[in-house]
């Protein structure tokens, strides 16, 4: 597990890195008290410290693992998202909400941000192929002969960047699928693999020359991709796959799994076929393994561990001596596995524990979203044998406490799914349900964005709902089938933390926040010729009336729509109340045509226009 150290030449690029008026000692945050939220974690070259994204608090953290003091503590930009040792001396961010990457410099017991590199719209996942360290665990960085190659997952592109982080500047970039969160080099140096999340699908690139080598969708209606590991040999990938199981969500299918399992996939490099995919569940009768997020594997290659952020655990896997299914993964963990410790553990951590990376053969290091903190597991005793604060945290505000209740899949019956399952961010994981929400079976809706949703009333895709609260408090006891009926508190605390949910910028506006050219013609179209602004009109672009649109079922109990706002449209990926529609030229030139509101057809240069606004909304 030792990792040696990359070539100097890398250290001698850093003065590169500085920017203007770095000479002003850098303020250490640790001892501030604030949520710091760590949504992911790395661990420096030599394995004596970690550094921590610290999501809520756009900070990062620096911890010494022997005496686990927090070393320092510094501010780095809005919502990172990911966090990567380049060197022993450099830290990158990923910075969701800021569309750069941080650069900080790690010397004399300082973090110090040195510049943001722009890289395009909503950066996450980091994966760094670096000089050769003679370790091939590390999910975030690779061998190679080269000095490091950084690579960042673009969401809101649907791309991937390449970055030149002594020059500041993206390389190349290169489109992967929908919404990509998660990045992971392979050990034979060849090949990057992404998770996209709109639709579940894994991607193979070429890293030399960023040729797409594959492209496999996760069988079962995959979404909310989680970190995956990849094996030694280059030729298989394990990641933390939830599935949509396509039936109605009532109390007796949530108890059964078949509304969301929580499964592993596997499947081979770099060009498996669909049909070689094997998968396996993890929830048990009664204890589902709500929010699977990431996966780490031992230095032995004895244990494969999973955070499961919603049931407040870590599940261990006994990865040498388990047997996959062969064939369907059934609902649930296999039986052999059941109440069998030599073969699955699961290791209550409470709060919200996120990511993994292993210390030694019996050692996991998680960090804990929730509980602000770092946790050590030991996967042989099953035990959390050491808690790292990052620092005091406030008492929780009802903002706070709406995002717990937001993340707990124990609000759902027998711990299958969280609110977040289905809304990731407050935003949509692109897959329809049919929640029987509107009187009828078999009519699927796909999950609405929460961005504005304390402004967009009515509420469901018909707006018969005329109350948020009475929404929220149906969604809990209904959809989630809770055994607990939601305390008053409980929905003032969701509601206010709905209420903080924002809208990203879009990416299609110019630097200076107007509109294009095209943009701008596109804006006229939408509130004269094209009759846009008759249904989606004010700040959120929608109205309190209901509509028939053409999209109707007879079967539908409700047989109007009410017109969902178009805030923030350049963030989703599938549209119309049952997703039928992939795009929005999808949309306006095959199931809500202009011509058919108002009989005046748009030619192909003002529907580009057109759509150019929308993507700006």
């Amino acid at each position: 597990m030792t990792r040696i150290l990359p070539p100097l030449v890398t250290l001698a690029l850093l003065p590169v890195l500085l920017s203007a008026g770095t000479d002003k000692s850098p303020e250490n945050l640790s001892a501030t008290v604030h949520d710091r939220s760590p949504i992911s974690l790395d661990l420096s070259p030599d394995r004596t410290l970690v550094a921590t994204a610290n999501h809520t608090a756009g900070t990062v953290s620096v911890v010494e693992l022997a005496s686990g003091r927090v070393l320092f503590e510094t501010a780095c930009g809005r919502r990172p998202a990911d966090v990567a040792w380049w060197d022993a001396r450099t830290v990158l961010v990923s910075l969701q909400a800021d569309d750069a990457v941080a650069v900080l410099r790690w010397q004399d017991d300082q973090l110090q941000l040195t510049r943001t590199i722009p890289v395009g719209d909503e950066p996450r996942g980091l994966a760094i192929v670096s000089a050769d360290t003679g370790n091939n665990q590390d999910r975030k960085r690779q061998s190679s002969q080269a000095r490091p190659r950084t690579f960042v997952a673009l969401s809101g592109d649907d791309a991937i960047a390449e970055i030149n982080v002594p020059a500041g500047s993206v390389t190349r970039r290169f489109p992967t699928g929908g919404q990509p969160g998660w990045l992971t080099p392979t050990p034979n140096r060849r090949w990057l693999v992404s998770c996209a999340n709109v639709p579940g699908e894994v991607w193979i690139h070429d890293i030399a020359s960023g040729r797409k080598l594959s492209r496999r969708t996760i069988f079962d209606d995959g979404f909310n991709l989680g970190r995956p590991v990849v094996l030694d040999d280059s030729q298989t990938v394990i990641l933390p796959t939830p599935i949509n199981r396509s039936f109605p969500v009532n109390e007796n299918n949530v108890q059964r799994g078949w509304v969301i399992d929580n499964r592993l996939t596997r499947m081979p490099l770099p060009r498996g076929e669909y049909w070689q995919q094997k998968q396996m569940n993890l929830d048990e009768h009664g204890a589902g393994c709500g929010d699977l997020n990431a996966m780490a594997l031992s230095p032995d290659k004895k244990w494969l561990v999973g955070t499961c952020g919603g049931s407040h655990e870590l599940v261990v896997l006994n990865f040498a001596d388990a047997t996959w299914p062969s064939a369907d993964p059934g609902d649930f963990l296999p039986e052999a596995m059941r109440d069998n410790p030599a073969l699955f553990r699961r290791v209550e951590l409470g709060g919200r524990p996120l990511d993994p990376v292993f210390l030694d053969d019996r050692r996991v290091l998680v960090a804990n979203y929730f509980e602000d903190s770092l946790q050590i597991v030991d996967v042989l005793s099953s035990r959390n044998v050491r808690t790292i604060p990052l620092g005091r945290a406030p008492k929780p505000t009802l903002v706070r406490r709406g995002e717990q209740i937001f993340h707990d899949a124990d609000r759902s019956r027998d711990g299958w799914f969280s609110c977040n399952s289905c809304h990731p961010d407050g935003h949509t994981n692109g897959q329809a349900f049919d929640t029987l929400n509107d009187g009828n079976h078999d009519t699927y809706k796909l999950t609405p964005s929460l961005r504005g949703v304390t402004h967009t009333g009515p509420w469901t895709w018909h707006g018969w709902q005329q109350s948020l609260p009475a929404s929220v408090r149906k969604s809990l006891r209904d959809t989630l089938s809770t055994e607990d009926n939601p305390t008053e508190e409980d929905i003032k605390a969701l509601l206010a933390y709905l209420e903080s949910l924002q809208f990203p910028v879009s990416p299609h506006r110019q630097d200076n926040g107007q509109l294009t050219a095209a943009a701008a013609r596109g804006k006229q179209l939408f509130e004269t010729v094209a009759g846009c602004v008759d249904c989606h009109s004010g700040r959120y672009f929608t109205t309190a009336a209901t509509y028939k649109v053409g999209l109707e079922s007879p079967r539908m109990f409700y047989p109007e729509f009410n017109p969902p706002g178009l805030r923030g449209l350049h963030a989703k990926r599938r549209f119309l109340h049952d997703g039928r529609a992939h795009s929005l030229e999808d949309v306006l030139t095959k199931h809500h045509r202009p011509e058919k509101l108002t009989g005046k057809p748009l030619s192909k240069t003002q529907l580009k226009d057109l759509i150019a606004y929308l993507k700006s909304i």
